[in-house]
């Protein structure tokens, strides 16, 4: 079960009016928050912790500096439009969120040159040149087949490259050496997803929230695809159950669940359905506004 504190208070903000130099603000402030999180340890154990104080420090830095535009104030509203634009536009929002530590068994290679390939892999990654870093990571796994992160980055370079079917190969020898690992769980149940094979995804989605209960990836995911494909109480559950741990977490994610959430319900109103939209929210303990 999650532990929360009395009630979470869930906008979802249909529309809204700031300002052009509101909306200024707001994406000096997250590209401020940006540059905070590209410098924080992957390896720090509380990422969102660190994540917050970015935002934070960005919110204070910025108001200081512009003290003339009193008048504008970070409001719930505004704090999660911070989250929105850094969820969208923050690479390293991603990577520090998302970036398995690198404790994990199989993480690295104590094979010096397999370690070098799967760098220049990670390097290729980086400038999206996904047919080297194809050609590194194989190289890795040829030198010490039990590198579970090289066969990991393997399959999201085939997925970038639309190559599915070997995205998923590498996923499933990934698996063979850490049957509960992460990165190769989830990105096999998207790369299901994307060849429109979602029982399969389901079960991938499934298999994670059964590991890691208190990780909201897994619900999050199971969310998307439930809603889209009619099981739609089903899927607004579990997006609820995301944006629940997302919010504990203080998590930037959570805008990105709360906006998901609102186009729900947009679409069981227009099903006559809000009695489905409000006992599930009851059920979560969230109250919600509509703007």
């Amino acid at each position: 079960m999650i532990k929360r504190i009395g009630s979470i208070l869930l906008f979802f903000v249909i529309s809204f009016g700031f300002s052009q130099n509101e909306s200024d603000k707001i994406e000096i402030i997250s590209n401020r928050a940006c540059d905070c999180i590209s410098q924080i340890d992957l390896e720090d154990e509380s990422k969102n912790k660190a994540i917050n104080n970015c935002i934070a420090e960005a919110i204070v830095t910025t108001l200081k500096t512009d003290n003339n535009d009193s008048d504008i104030q970070i409001d719930k509203n505004g704090y999660s439009k911070i989250e929105k634009y850094l969820v969208e536009n923050c690479k390293a929002l991603n990577q520090v969120s998302f970036t398995e530590n690198k404790k994990f068994e199989h993480a690295t290679s104590n094979n010096v040159l397999a370690q070098l390939a799967y760098d220049d892999g990670l390097d290729y990654m980086d400038e999206n040149n996904h047919f080297n870093a194809i050609n590194k990571f194989k190289k890795a796994i040829e030198i010490d087949p039990n590198f579970a992160f090289a066969w990991d980055n393997l399959g999201i370079s085939y997925r970038n490259t639309n190559q599915y079917e070997k995205a998923i190969g590498a996923y499933e020898k990934s698996l063979e050496i850490n049957p509960k690992g992460k990165m190769p769980l989830i990105n096999i149940a998207v790369t299901y997803n994307l060849k429109k094979e979602y029982k399969e995804a389901v079960k991938y989605y499934q298999k994670y929230t059964s590991l890691y209960p208190d990780d909201p990836e897994g619900y999050y995911g199971l969310g998307l695809i439930l809603y889209t494909n009619n099981e739609k109480e089903k899927g607004l559950d579990n997006m609820m159950h995301a944006y629940t741990i997302y919010t504990n977490q203080k998590s930037p994610y959570r805008a990105d669940a709360a906006g998901k959430i609102g186009y729900m319900y947009n679409d069981l109103k227009k099903e006559g359905k809000q009695d489905v939209f409000i006992r599930i929210a009851e059920k979560y303990n969230l109250k919600f506004e509509i703007n």
